[in-house]
């Protein structure tokens, strides 16, 4: 049954403050590998802000509205909650306008002649037509004078309180960016700014990889007292981690310390190669070491394949070795037990010590990664197909096993 719907939801305001960390990733990268000396804020001198020893290049205010109803008339709060924040600063500084950008960022829209609309970037209109901020001081002096919203007498109080000059050199150096993506959009722009980062058909990958790390150093930035920027240098640090795992000869085994959770652990137990290793008496610890290695190899390969990093055929291929290996020691134990003449704890004795040669010394590269849990994990995804066995009649022997 869906969530009964409340006029108390925070969901709006959650999207929003996520929207401003994922807005901040997305707009930083023009500066990567550009320059080195651009640190990105949230939260610390607007929502976000890029800053160079402190001092703001850019400030930015980011507007997100779900369901992008929000328009920014004259009269809009977002547009004038914006201007109060802007204005009390030039107030304070009447440099501002003249050496930083201001960019208000918004799912919203500009309506034909707003004085948002005569606001947006030169490169936005077309032939023949251009910014007119002092057209938009006009229709805003207007709305101010005129008052009406209580809720914004501040606003109106504080932008009146410039200077005409001022108010036109404020309104000359903001940028209104409309009709922006949505939060779960801004990954399409993210991934279009890292496809020179990765391989054909990796972008995504690479994306998740970059915004794996973003949001705990975000977490980090703002827990800090003062909030901190996170430098331009870091991210290029981690594009370039992100880059070279991603190279088609390299592959990156991150799944060496996952563990099975008490449900799986507890799922394997009647699994086909669990019930080869009880059939030649292995026990205790090393079963569920056994099943430690299972899940690691699988979960390893499996996000591999789903990452796209390894080739057609290549995991058979790297079976096909790891059987190859395996057959004539297989035979020799079986040459060396004899047919029949031996007796059921020489054999259970034989098949330990094959699979003991798998716990210790079984180490069979997969292109570039050599951990011991994917080959010995991977002997045991043989196993449990009963494609390699431990016990001489090891097809046989597990058959009755779950009888």
């Amino acid at each position: 049954m869906a969530a009964p719907s409340t006029n108390f939801s925070a969901a709006p305001s959650a999207a929003g403050y996520l929207y401003q960390a994922r807005l901040a990733l997305a707009l930083c990268l023009k500066y990567v590998n550009v320059d080195t000396g651009v640190e990105v804020g949230i939260e610390r001198l607007d929502d976000v802000s890029f800053e160079t020893d402190g001092t703001a290049l850019e400030l930015l205010q980011a507007k997100h509205h779900i369901n992008r109803v929000a328009a920014l008339t004259d009269k809009s709060v977002d547009l004038w909650k914006t201007l109060r924040v802007w204005s009390e600063a030039a107030a304070k500084d009447p440099t501002l306008p003249a050496r930083t950008r201001l960019a208000l960022v918004t799912t919203g829209s500009a309506p034909d002649g707003s004085a948002a609309s005569k606001m947006r970037p030169a490169v936005a209109y077309p032939v023949g037509k251009a910014r007119a901020p002092k057209e938009a001081a006009i229709l805003l002096e207007a709305v101010a004078e005129a008052g009406g919203n209580q809720e914004l007498k501040e606003a109106y109080a504080a932008f009146l309180a410039l200077g005409p000059a001022m108010r036109v050199s404020l309104l000359s150096s903001i940028e209104v960016l409309d009709d922006q993506p949505l939060v779960n959009d801004l990954g399409e722009a993210i991934e279009n700014d890292l496809r020179m980062v990765a391989p054909r058909g990796q972008v995504t990958i690479a994306r998740e990889r970059l915004e794996g790390w973003w949001w705990p150093r975000v977490c980090k930035a703002l827990m800090a007292s003062p909030a901190e920027a996170i430098s331009v240098l870091e991210i290029e640090a981690k594009l370039d981690d992100i880059r070279d795992g991603l190279k088609r000869g390299t592959l990156v085994a991150d799944q060496e310390h996952v563990d099975p959770t008490v449900d799986e652990i507890a799922d394997y137990e009647w699994r086909p190669f669990v019930r080869q290793l009880k059939v030649v008496g292995v026990g205790g610890s090393r079963i569920e070491y056994a099943k430690r290695d299972y899940y690691r190899a699988f979960t390893q390969r499996s996000k591999w394949v789903r990452e796209h990093l390894v080739f057609d055929g290549e995991i058979a291929k790297y079976e096909l070795t790891l059987i190859e290996e395996w057959q004539p020691r297989f035979q020799q134990m079986r040459d060396k037990i004899g047919d029949g003449k031996s007796t059921e704890a020489a054999r259970c004795q034989a098949g330990q010590d094959l699979y003991s040669w798998v716990e210790a010394d079984a180490r069979f590269p997969f292109r570039t990664v050599n951990q011991r849990f994917l080959t010995v994990g991977s002997y045991h995804i043989l196993a449990n197909d009963l494609r390699v066995g431990w016990h001489p009649d090891y097809e046989t022997a597990c058959a009755a096993e779950e009888v």
